[in-house]
């Protein structure tokens, strides 16, 4: 047996989030693009779709370097939630 190295944190931090939202649902629906706030390539847009006739869904935002979060929900109009508390949504709990 191979002793496990010790990943840095932000490393399980965005593990974790990833495991969260595949868990709920959640498929990655977008290449990786810049965060408007860290300005690293690091912002993930995931999606997750509602049970037909129009009853839209959710599409997340989530950059893995500074952890700014948005949500859209619904189908037509489209309703904006940021700031986003991703991590309350996904019932996890990060020290700091």
């Amino acid at each position: 047996m191979g002793v496990k190295r010790q990943l840095p944190p932000w490393v399980e931090h965005a593990m974790t989030v990833r495991r969260a939202l595949q868990k709920k649902g959640f498929k990655p629906a977008d290449a990786v693009q810049v965060c408007e706030q860290c300005h690293e390539y690091a912002e993930e847009t995931w999606q997750l779709r509602g049970g037909g006739q129009g009853m839209g869904g959710r599409d997340l935002m989530w950059c893995a370097n500074c952890g700014r979060s948005r949500s859209w929900r619904g189908s037509s109009p489209r309703i904006l939630e940021e700031p986003f508390d991703l991590a309350g949504f996904l019932g996890l709990k990060f020290e700091e």
